[in-house]
């Protein structure tokens, strides 16, 4: 079995400790795993810490974790089935990475009142402004970030509002100190900012 960690351009150096199956335009980063390999949490940030290090020092394309084939000829079908998006999307975000904005008590997460305390229409309404709040927190992320951001995603999670932001490698420190600058004046909300990360969420095209 090969665990698949990333595609790199096709003359980009091989990391070490690694191989690559190259194709016409790309090659993925992967490596041979033993039967019944882990895919616990160590796994999981073993994989991450590898995205990590092919990613610092060229462009990549992450993979995402737990994705593998049963040998070369697998990953060479795989390679031609896909080679052209992958290509394409290696060309938007390769030389990029993401921060993660963590809104803890954002409006749009606000938990849901008892039924027995608002009407129905009431409680519509509220949703309604609570939707429309979180939708303006995410424009001034926007806006903070506007002279470098390429792309949002807003990522799934009950505990917090999050939200992935795409920015050039090379600019990821002023980004983040410009994010941190912005939380701390937000005294309605707890916000962390984490990265810089390998565009783990944008290794897909937005749908």
């Amino acid at each position: 079995m090969n665990t698949l960690y990333a595609v790199i351009p096709i003359d980009a150096a091989v990391p070490v400790g690694l191989d690559v199956l190259e194709g016409n335009s790309v090659a993925v980063v992967y490596s041979e795993q033993p039967p019944g390999a882990a895919s616990d949490r160590d796994a999981v940030l073993a994989f991450g810490r590898t995205v990590e290090q092919i990613a610092r020092e060229r462009p990549a394309l992450p993979m995402r974790f737990g994705t593998t084939v049963a040998d070369l000829t697998e990953l060479r079908l795989l390679i031609a089935e896909h080679e052209e998006t992958w290509s394409a999307r290696l060309s938007a975000v390769g030389d990029c990475c993401e921060l993660i904005v963590h809104l803890d008590g954002a409006p749009g997460s606000v938990p849901r009142p008892a039924l027995t305390e608002l009407s129905g229409r009431d409680y519509l309404r509220s949703r309604s402004e609570a939707v429309r709040s979180r939708d303006a927190v995410h424009d001034e992320l926007h806006a903070v970030l506007r002279p470098w951001l390429r792309e949002t995603r807003t990522l799934p999670g009950a505990r917090s509002d999050r939200v992935a932001m795409l920015v050039p490698r090379d600019a990821a420190t002023p980004a983040r100190t410009r994010l941190e600058s912005w939380a701390a004046e937000r005294n309605d909300l707890e916000v962390a900012v984490t990265g810089p990360w390998p565009p783990f969420s944008f290794c897909e095209a937005s749908p």
